[in-house]
C-alpha cells in the first residue's frame, strides 16, 4: 500500500520555497513517479486510483454508450460529464434561452453530479500548493449531495490506529469533491457540477450585480413594491421537474418553495448583518449597500448569518425564531443560487455568486454544523471553481478614469476592492478549513493576482468626498504591493515590514493564515517522512516574528476592526508552530466542527504533550494570550465564529499542562498548577457566555467528557 502513496518530488515544490528567494540550504530530492496508475488495457496513466478507474470503464461500455450526441452540433461524447461542459462551454447562449431540458437532458444533468473528468494531459501544475498530507490514500469526506451522513465522525488516514476510534466505512468511498491529494492538476478542478468554465464573457448582467450607485436605508419603512424578496420576482423560475446543477432530487421541495423574508424580515436583518458580521466579512461595502438592487442569493446568504444575533421580528422576537430563519434562509438561498448558477455571465454576477457561497458555507460549516456540513464542502468545491475558472483571481479591468465625476471614481475604487476582498476571503476560508479539518487546500496564494486591501479608513469612507479626503491625507506614495509579493518579503531571510505600504489588517489575517497552513504542512511533512524539518521551521518562525511587529503597534493607536482576529490567527501560528496539532498528525481528516471538537478533546484526554519544558514555555505565553480573552471578553461579539475554536484548542493544551502539574499553567486566570477538574469549571464559565449557541452546546458536551 506504501507504494500508491505520493511521496514529495521536492522540497521546492512547497510553497515557502515557491515563495520565497532560494535558501541558503541544501535541498533534498525524492524521485517517484508522477503517474502510478496504468491502465492494463491502452497503457494510459493517471495521477489517481479513481481516474484510472473512471477511464477503464470507458472500455468496457458498448458502442451507443460510447456515442453521445451533443444535441446543438454533430459532436459525440463518451461521457456525460464531458458533453455537459462541452454544452456549456460551446453553445452558451442556447442552453439560457432553452426553457426546459428534455428527458434525456435531465437525465444526464442529474447523472453528471456524480461524474468527474481527467484532463488529458496529467501533467503537474506547478501552481498547486504542497500540502502536508502528502502521501496519503485519497478518501472522501461524504456523499456530498446528501446532507443525511453522520458527519459528527471523522475519516482516519491509512496510517492511524483504527483502534482507537469507531467511524463509518461509507466515508471512506471516493469522492471527486475533497480527497486528501496534491497531485491534482489546475485542469482536474473542472467538475461535471455545471461550474463556471474558462471562456470569454460579454454581456454582463449589471441587473444581477450589487448596485454602488445608490444607498437605502435599512428601516423596514424604505421598502417599496419593489422590493427584491416579492414573490413576482420568482415568476421565471424552472419548473419543479427541473433539477440546477449542484442540487440533488432531495431538493426538488426546495424548488417548488415560493418563500422569500418578509420586508420587515429583511430590514432587521440587513442591519444586524451589518453591525455583527460585516467586520469579519468586509467584502460589502455598507455606505454603499442598495437592498433592492442586491441579488437574491446574496441577500440570502447575509439574512443567514445575521439571524444567528437576532430574532425574528415577525415572530414577535420568540426566543429561537432567528435561528429557524437562518435555516429556511439558507435552503431557499441554496436553491437561488444554483439557478444563478445555470446562467451567470460577467464577472459581476459571478463575484456576486461567490460572496453568496462563502456566506452560505460559514453558515452552514460554523453555524449549522452537524451532517448538515456536507452541503458546506459541497458549496465550497464550487465556489473554488467559480472564482478560479471565472477569473476572479485576476484583477478587475481598469475601466476610464478620464471623468471628472467624484462619485464615478469612488465606485470604481469600491467595485475593484470589494473584488479584491471576496478574492482574499476566499482564500482565508480555504485555509481554515485545512487547519480544521486537515483538508488540503484547493486554491494557491500564487493564483491570487491581487494587491493587499486598501487602508481601513478609505474602505468605510462614507462618502466620495470624504474618501478623497483620507485618500489625499494618506499621501502614500508607495502603491500596493500584490498579496504574493507581500509573502515574499515575509519570508525573505531578513523581513522589511517597513518597505510594505500601509494597508488594512485583513490583508495581514491572509498572510497569518498562510503562514499558519505553512506551519501545518511542517508537521505533515515530518510525521510522513519521521525527520523534523528545521530547515522550515525557522524562516516561518521569522516571518512570523515579523509579522507580530506589523499588528501588535494597532493596540496603541487607532484599533482595527480586524485586529483581534489577526492576533488570534498569529497566535495560533505560533502554537501551531510549536505544538503540532494531533489531528492533523495523526491523519485525521474531519467532515465538521462536531468532528473537530470531539477529536480534538479526545486525543487531549488521551495523549500526554512529550515536549520538553522549553517548549512548553514558550507556547504557554500564546495559550495565556487565549485564556486571557476569554477571561477578558464576555462576548464574542464582531469576531469569527472560527475565534472560538482557536480558544477551545487553546484551552485543550492548557488543560493538558495543568494535568500534568506543570508550573503556571492556568495561574493567568487562577487555576491552582494540577487542578485539572478547576481548569474545565473555568472553562464551562467563559464558555458559556458566548453569543454562539449551536457551538456553546458543543463544546459542553466535550467539557462533559473531560470531567469523566
Amino acid at each position: 500500500m506504501g507504494k500508491t502513496y505520493r511521496k514529495m518530488e521536492t522540497l521546492q515544490n512547497n510553497e515557502i520555497r515557491r515563495a520565497g528567494p532560494k535558501p541558503p540550504w541544501p535541498q533534498m530530492t525524492v524521485y517517484i513517479p508522477q503517474l502510478p496508475y496504468q491502465c492494463q488495457t491502452c497503457g494510459s496513466r493517471f495521477t489517481r486510483y479513481e481516474n484510472l478507474k473512471r477511464h477503464a470503464s470507458v472500455h468496457s461500455r458498448s458502442g451507443s454508450e460510447a456515442s453521445l450526441p451533443c444535441g446543438y452540433c454533430q459532436t459525440t461524447f463518451s461521457r456525460r460529464d464531458l458533453r455537459s461542459r462541452h454544452i456549456k462551454k460551446k453553445h452558451p447562449e442556447l442552453v439560457e434561452r432553452r426553457t426546459g431540458p428534455s428527458r434525456e437532458d435531465s437525465s444526464f444533468r442529474v447523472d453528471s453530479q456524480i461524474q468527474e473528468s481527467e484532463p488529458s494531459s496529467s501533467v503537474l501544475s506547478q501552481d498547486i500548493p504542497s500540502f502536508g498530507l502528502q502521501g496519503h490514500a485519497q478518501h472522501s469526506l461524504a456523499n456530498l449531495d446528501s446532507p443525511t451522513g453522520d458527519w459528527a465522525q471523522p475519516i482516519l488516514l491509512p496510517h492511524t490506529r483504527p483502534s482507537l476510534f469507531h467511524y463509518d466505512h461509507d466515508y471512506l468511498s471516493l469522492s471527486h469533491n475533497i480527497s486528501v491529494s496534491t497531485d491534482v492538476p489546475v485542469e482536474s478542478h473542472e467538475s461535471a457540477h455545471g461550474l463556471v468554465q474558462p471562456q470569454s464573457r460579454s454581456n454582463p448582467r449589471d441587473a444581477d450585480s450589487v448596485a454602488f450607485d445608490q444607498s437605502l436605508p435599512l428601516e423596514p419603512s424604505s421598502f417599496n413594491s419593489t422590493y427584491l424578496f416579492d414573490s413576482q420576482t420568482h415568476a421565471n423560475s424552472p419548473p419543479a421537474s427541473y433539477i440546477p446543477d449542484g442540487l440533488s432530487p432531495k431538493d426538488v421541495g426546495y424548488l417548488m418553495d415560493d418563500w422569500f423574508p418578509s420586508p420587515s424580515q429583511s430590514a432587521r436583518g440587513y442591519q444586524l448583518y451589518f453591525s455583527n458580521c460585516s467586520q469579519f466579512v468586509p467584502f460589502l461595502h455598507r455606505p454603499t449597500f442598495d437592498a433592492t438592487e442586491t441579488p437574491r442569493h446574496l441577500g440570502l446568504g447575509m439574512l443567514c448569518l445575521a439571524y444567528q444575533y437576532g430574532e425574528d421580528p415577525d415572530c414577535g422576537d420568540e426566543v429561537g425564531s432567528g435561528e429557524r430563519l437562518s435555516q429556511r434562509c439558507f435552503h431557499r438561498a441554496r436553491v437561488v443560487a444554483a439557478e444563478e448558477e445555470e446562467r451567470v455571465v460577467g464577472l459581476a454576477p459571478t463575484i456576486v455568486l461567490v460572496q453568496a457561497y462563502w456566506l452560505l458555507q460559514v453558515y452552514v460549516m460554523m453555524y449549522l454544523c452537524g451532517s448538515d456540513s456536507a452541503y458546506g464542502h459541497k458549496i465550497h468545491s464550487r465556489m473554488i471553481s467559480l472564482t478560479r475558472f471565472g477569473g476572479l483571481t485576476q484583477p478587475m479591468p481598469v475601466q476610464s478614469t478620464a471623468t471628472e465625476d467624484l462619485d464615478d471614481l469612488w465606485r470604481e475604487f469600491i467595485r475593484t476592492e470589494s473584488h479584491k476582498r471576496t478574492v482574499l476571503a476566499v482564500h482565508q476560508i480555504d485555509a481554515l478549513w485545512y487547519q480544521l479539518f486537515s483538508i488540503p487546500r484547493s486554491l494557491s496564494h500564487l493564483e491570487i493576482k491581487h494587491d493587499l486591501p486598501c487602508p481601513e479608513d478609505c474602505w468605510t469612507a462614507f462618502s466620495s468626498a470624504l474618501w478623497a479626503h483620507r485618500q489625499l491625507a494618506a499621501r502614500q506614495s508607495t502603491p500596493l504591493v500584490p498579496y504574493s509579493d507581500a509573502i515574499k518579503v515575509f519570508l525573505s531571510p531578513n523581513p522589511d515590514i517597513n518597505s510594505l505600504p500601509k494597508f488594512d489588517l485583513y490583508g495581514a489575517i491572509n498572510i497569518a493564515q498562510f503562514l499558519l497552513s505553512s506551519a501545518r504542512e511542517v508537521s505533515g511533512w515530518s510525521t510522513m517522512t519521521g525527520r523534523v524539518s528545521l530547515d522550515r521551521f525557522e524562516p516561518l518562525q521569522t516571518s512570523l516574528f515579523a509579522l507580530e511587529r506589523l499588528i501588535r503597534p494597532q493596540a496603541e493607536t487607532t484599533r482595527s476592526t480586524h485586529a483581534i482576529s489577526c492576533e488570534a490567527t498569529w497566535e495560533m501560528a505560533m502554537l501551531e508552530l510549536l505544538l503540532w496539532s494531533p489531528l492533523h498528525t495523526s491523519g485525521i481528516v474531519g467532515g465538521s466542527v462536531d468532528a473537530f471538537l470531539t477529536q480534538s478533546t479526545y486525543l487531549a484526554s488521551s495523549c500526554q504533550l512529550m515536549h520538553e519544558a522549553v517548549t512548553k514555555n514558550a507556547a504557554r505565553l500564546h495559550v495565556d494570550w487565549f485564556l486571557r480573552y476569554l477571561e477578558t471578553t464576555p462576548t464574542f461579539e464582531f469576531e469569527p465564529p472560527w475565534l472560538i475554536l482557536y480558544a477551545y484548542k487553546a484551552f485543550l493544551i492548557a488543560w493538558q499542562l495543568v494535568r500534568e502539574g506543570f508550573p503556571g499553567a492556568m495561574l493567568i486566570v487562577g487555576v491552582s498548577d494540577g487542578d485539572a477538574r478547576g481548569a474545565v469549571l473555568w472553562a464551562r464559565r467563559v464558555f458559556q457566555r458566548k453569543h454562539r449557541q449551536r457551538l456553546n452546546k458543543l463544546i459542553d458536551a466535550c467539557l462533559d467528557s473531560l470531567e469523566k
